[in-house]
């Protein structure tokens, strides 16, 4: 019974796309014409996909760092106040 089942689904498969070839078109591209805008806005689109994984890293990473520089140079221009002003902490020891 199950045999005959996947028989007749797989008949069934096979006559739909004898009889509408545009839906067995496994290709998004594929059955767009030579000169269709239609490709070049999915090639496009995939492109934008692969890219926006690593601009969101490289955005991420630039933030951090520039937030990193500005904290940094922060703390050395407050290290360099305490130099200027004597403080024990600017102190060298021999």
């Amino acid at each position: 019974m199950r045999l005959r089942n996947v028989l007749q689904a797989s008949g069934l498969t096979a006559l739909t796309v004898a009889l509408a070839p545009r839906v067995a078109v496994a290709c998004a591209v594929c059955g767009l014409g030579p000169n269709d805008v239609g490709g070049h806005a999915f090639n496009s689109s995939v492109l934008f996909m692969i890219a926006a994984p690593y601009l969101t890293f490289a955005v991420v990473g630039g933030a951090m760092f520039w937030a990193y520089r500005a904290h940094r140079k922060q703390n050395s221009s407050h290290l360099e106040v305490q130099k200027l002003q004597g403080s024990p902490l600017g102190r060298e020891t021999l």
